[in-house]
């Protein structure tokens, strides 16, 4: 009666022994192998993410993407009830224009005590 043999039962003869024996390939081997593997290091190539940032458009793009996540998670949150929706809108809108302004009136007087600055160095 013939067995069947199994593949996972099958021994590999190796006719070297030591090293390679516990799965490590002889010196000789490895060091032809490591030469085979060296590739050419190409420059640093940076995100999508970050190249489309570098450009106006790609900042509008961001913009557009972040506005309807929010309309999408105030959808969510409002769960097709209207009334609920443009009032959850409606108070994030008053919000981001009240941190906006905030945020240019920072940035105005700091740009304004710069150019001070600037002008009493000057004389």
């Amino acid at each position: 009666m013939a067995q069947k043999k199994n593949p996972s039962s099958h021994s590999r003869t190796n006719t070297h022994s030591g090293a390679s024996s516990h799965g490590k390939a002889p010196a000789s081997s490895r060091s032809s192998k490591s030469k085979a593997q060296v590739r050419v290091e190409e420059p640093d190539k940076e995100p999508l993410y970050v190249v489309l940032w570098s450009y106006s458009w790609g900042k509008i793009l961001y913009l557009l993407l972040g506005i309807l996540v929010l309309i999408g998670l105030d959808f969510l949150i409002a769960m097709n009830n209207y009334d609920r929706f443009f009032t959850v809108l409606g108070i994030e809108i008053i919000a981001a224009m009240l941190i906006g302004w905030i945020i240019y009136l920072i940035l105005d007087r700091k740009k304004q005590k710069n150019l001070k600055e600037s002008d009493i160095e000057e004389e």
